[in-house]
């Protein structure tokens, strides 16, 4: 029983800590945002700066004290339609930690606009921060494109985790489409989930149809997918150098033992 008394005194100082560093970070960054108004010259320099505090913000939690002070409040209007770059992208900063709704349709927009890359990927974290399922279409087409200039390896990542069901209806709606990349967005996303014998009769009709520079994406979700008797269709590509090694991927973790022996054939061969 004293164990126990003292597990609880411990926990409860520990969450009094954390609470309390929480608003003190939260109190810094209330005068970050005075700093940010009211500085004409904010640049880059400063936003990564005031960018580590809210990194600290972002990891302590409990965001109510920042959201409801009257700095936020009054001041996070002007730093959204600031003609100076930077701050907007602090803004959609605070906004996406924060997840402050009431910027969602603007939000939107944004992420739609010709805005810098800079700013489209602090909005579209905002966005998905905020769990804006209506954007699944518009962001699944940014992240699609690889012109884009966006970090689209963790901005994938974070668009795969933020709504399931919005991110599966998106895939879906683009699996035929007749762009490339949005095709190999969609199985790649896709393939990720659950096992789906849906989106498996997809990718057996896509590897033998799409060009052989695009098949190494089939095969991998097929992997990914865990798909089995493999062997009679991949056999047939194997030949192509740069499909060796998914091939042998795939085959390795199926579940048929056939082709995990035709694996290892093919990796003595090599």
């Amino acid at each position: 029983m004293k164990l126990l008394t003292v597990i609880l005194f411990l926990f409860t100082f520990t969450a009094n800590k954390i609470n309390e560093t929480n608003d003190e970070l939260a109190k810094k960054l209330i005068e970050e945002i005075r700093f940010v108004k009211y500085n004409e010259e904010f640049d880059e320099d400063d936003f990564f700066r005031v960018n580590n505090l809210l990194i600290e913000y972002e990891i302590a939690g409990r965001f109510d004290f920042l959201k409801n002070s009257h700095e936020y409040k009054e001041s996070i209007h002007e730093l959204f339609n600031s003609t100076n770059e930077t701050k907007r992208v602090f803004a959609y900063r605070l906004i996406g930690i924060i997840q402050d709704v009431d910027f969602n349709d603007e939000l939107i927009d944004r992420i739609n606009s010709d805005e810098s890359s800079l700013l489209k990927t602090w909005s579209t974290m905002a966005v998905m921060a905020n769990k804006v399922s209506s954007a699944s279409d518009d962001l699944f087409r940014i992240l699609s494109s690889s012109s884009s200039g966006l970090p689209l390896d963790i901005l994938i990542d974070k668009y795969v985790a933020y709504d399931t069901k919005a991110v599966k209806s998106s895939c879906w709606k683009f699996i035929d489409s007749k762009d490339i990349s949005e095709q190999v967005m969609a199985i790649q996303i896709l393939a990720n989930f659950e096992q789906d014998v849906n989106l498996q009769n997809k990718l057996l009709e896509f590897v033998e149809q799409w060009e052989d520079e695009y098949k190494g994406w089939v095969i991998s979700s097929m992997a990914l997918q865990k798909m089995s008797q493999l062997k009679p269709i991949l056999s047939e590509y194997y030949e192509i150098e740069f499909l060796k090694g998914i091939i042998i991927e795939a085959l390795e973790v199926s579940s048929s033992k056939e082709d995990n022996i035709y694996a290892e054939e093919l990796k003595k061969q090599n």
